[in-house]
């Protein structure tokens, strides 16, 4: 029997405990007959654990390799990712305590290999084929520091010794050194105010080791890519046959190329217009793979499928599966001589999971890592849906729609709507299954998933809206998305909320703040004070807002005047902020301000401080409780009860 109870207060049965229940595998890696992952325990603050499992034999669950004291975790960049690699049985990784490289051999025993010296910090590994030694970024710190006196260059490091010797320097950033088999150089790099989504370049180069001295010598380096046009450059990869492939916007989006020692040249006979890679915000992504099996083929991702990409036959030829996202990929040839890829998959009905698939059979072999949380049964799941919506200047933006599904329940009249503004500004959201979606949906809440004007996915020319436009086309785009379902007839107009975290609260910010659309606001970790993301953030985003807002300090009236912090007498919205007591990129002085005015204003405003946190919540009793309270909070400003919640102080409320 449907029972009729209010949007927004329906049962589910997502547990907020189940929102922190397993986190996507990272840097996966196969060596030998076993693939490795790290992953954040919630339920241990969040330290960064590895894994190992036999590729063959997924009867024996995943072994951690790290006891309590160690936490592989890098802060390079302070977004991290490429914090391990195996090669030969040895592991190396970042101990986040004490940004120390450490090894672990095939007994276990784990060995300091750098100096101590937490002032240095490591990421994005890669090994001569003889274990000799490895290349990596590393990054310098100093006391009492500005974003411009962070170094980054890429060092050798000896595995025997720890010897380190710095090989490539004088750029501001070098991300995804890879080395070939015959130990041939590849680099990203790329100088401020561009972020790797900009303008990047690319070299090659020879490297010679010498066995005495333990030092490298880089011979021929030539910059194969990005010195006579602008183009975003990422994930450089070498094939079996020491063949380099990357992948370049030179067309407008981001196609695969290759280079033969003299030349570049397009995979396919024609740039498409998609995206074959994301923003390369993090180390270590890898969204194709050149097979093993054959030099001239490779796994890519076509759109929603992967797919195998023959660069002899110039065809693109997707594989079968019921997977539609992917990340993470790797691939090794089976004893039966069978390629096999290991990645992050997922659709918008299963969950992100460690999956194996065999290409030549098309079918998925083994699950490495399954999602620990319970499934949830098909009739509560709500499917995305992509929708295109008119927003400023006739132009056209991207929504995904969620509606509100639950089998045991109905509301009356229209649905709440959370409209989600993701972080970045670039980078993208998908329609893949999201349990934190799912916990919203299931509860009576409809959900926009807004792609705006700036997010990746749709080409050069789509990401290029937001320059010189951040806090106007992310903000108009996240507005007109919610009144058109509204104006549709989806959703509750009296009801539409914001929600969205680092970039994504700014954005939230600014629309409660120069908008009259939103009835209530969530900000978690959101950026209120953008001059502080010029004077005081940490160096990879420090020119972001360079091409973002405008130069830093030249065009500081602009600055100020689309700094929500500035314009917080104007919300007139309820609004909760979610801080972290630790957060180095946003720091809580940004929210609390913005409390503080609301609370003077007299504007409803309820503030939620997590000691020990950073930039975006890993810790399991945290995540639980901020998704509680923001529906707890929805819930006492929209008159619909939430049971089982302990509440907060909301101030200037009475209910």
């Amino acid at each position: 029997m449907v029972q009729v109870k209010p949007f927004g207060a329906w049962p589910s049965p997502i547990t907020a405990d189940s929102l922190s229940a397993g986190a996507i595998a990272t840097d996966t890696c196969i060596d030998g007959d076993y693939v490795y992952w790290t992953q954040a325990i919630s339920q241990e603050q969040g330290r960064g654990q590895i894994f190992q499992q036999k590729l063959n034999d997924t009867s024996i669950p995943p072994k951690a390799l790290l006891p309590l004291e160690y936490n592989c975790l890098t802060r390079v960049h302070e977004y991290g990712r490429g914090a391990f690699k195996v090669s030969n049985g040895l592991v190396v990784f970042s101990n986040n305590k004490d940004t120390r490289l450490y090894t672990i051999d095939t007994e276990g025993k784990i060995t300091p290999l750098t100096q101590a010296d937490t002032l240095f910090r490591y990421a994005d590994f890669t090994f001569d084929a003889n274990n000799r030694f490895l290349i990596c970024v590393r990054e310098q710190h100093f006391e009492n520091e500005e974003p411009k006196d962070v170094i980054n260059v890429l060092v050798s490091i000896d595995l025997k010794t720890g010897k380190e010797q710095v090989i490539a320097e004088g750029q501001d950033f070098y991300m995804a050194p890879r080395l070939s088999k015959d130990n041939h150089l590849t680099f990203v790099s790329w100088v401020h105010p561009n972020m790797p989504w900009d303008y990047t370049k690319l070299y090659h180069a020879k490297a010679s080791f010498d066995e005495s001295t333990g030092l490298i010598e880089l011979e021929n380096l030539v910059c194969v890519a990005g010195d006579k046009i602008n183009e975003s450059i990422a994930q450089p990869e070498f094939g079996v046959d020491n063949t380099l492939y990357f992948a370049s916007d030179r067309s407008g989006f981001w196609n695969l190329y290759q280079y033969d020692g003299s030349s570049v040249e397009l995979l396919l006979a024609e740039p498409l217009k998609q995206e074959f890679i994301g923003p390369a915000w993090r180390f270590n992504d890898s969204e194709y793979k050149p097979l093993q099996s054959n030099v001239d083929q490779l796994v890519v991702i076509n759109k929603n499928s992967l797919a195998i990409l023959d660069k002899k036959a110039k065809s693109l030829t997707d594989l079968n599966s019921s997977y539609e996202l992917f990340s993470d990929i790797r691939t090794y040839v089976n004893e039966q001589g069978e390629e096999v890829v290991i990645a992050n998959m997922a659709s918008p009905t299963e969950p992100t999971e460690v999956i194996a698939y065999n290409i030549n059979k098309q079918v998925v072999v083994h699950v490495h890592q399954k999602s620990p949380a319970t499934r949830l049964e098909p009739e509560f799941i709500t499917v995305g849906r992509e929708i295109e919506f008119p927003t400023t200047n006739g132009k056209t933006a991207y929504c995904y729609f969620y509606e509100p599904k639950n089998p045991d329940y109905k509301g009356e009249g229209l649905p709440p709507l959370r409209v989600l503004s993701h972080g970045g500004p670039t980078a993208q959201t998908h329609n893949n299954y999201s349990r934190s979606i799912q916990y919203w949906t299931t509860r009576g809440f409809a959900i926009a998933d807004v792609n705006y004007g700036g997010s990746t996915g749709y080409g050069r020319e789509y990401r290029n809206r937001l320059q010189k436009n951040w806090g106007i086309v992310d903000v108009d785009d996240c507005c007109n998305a919610a009144l058109y379902l509204a104006d549709q007839g989806l959703v509750d107009k009296e009801k539409l909320t914001i929600e969205g975290g680092s970039a994504g609260g700014f954005t939230t910010l600014a629309s409660v703040a120069f908008r009259k659309v939103f009835k209530a606001g969530c900000c978690l970790y959101g950026v209120s004070d953008i001059t502080l993301l010029a004077k005081e953030t940490h160096k990879f985003e420090s020119r972001y807002p360079d091409n973002l807002i405008g130069e830093y300090p030249k065009d500081e009236a602009i600055y100020e005047e689309r700094s929500p912090i500035n314009s917080a007498d104007k919300i007139e919205c309820p609004v909760i902020f979610f801080q972290g007591s630790e957060d180095k990129v946003v720091p809580p002085s940004q929210s609390e301000v913005m409390v503080n005015t609301l609370k003077k204003k007299g504007v409803p405003v309820a503030y939620v401080l997590y000691e020990g946190e950073a930039h975006g919540f890993r810790r399991a009793e945290n995540i639980k409780r901020t998704a509680e309270l923001e529906q707890w909070f929805y819930g006492q400003i929209f008159g619909f009860s939430v049971e089982g919640i302990e509440g907060v102080e909301i101030f200037n409320f009475s209910k």
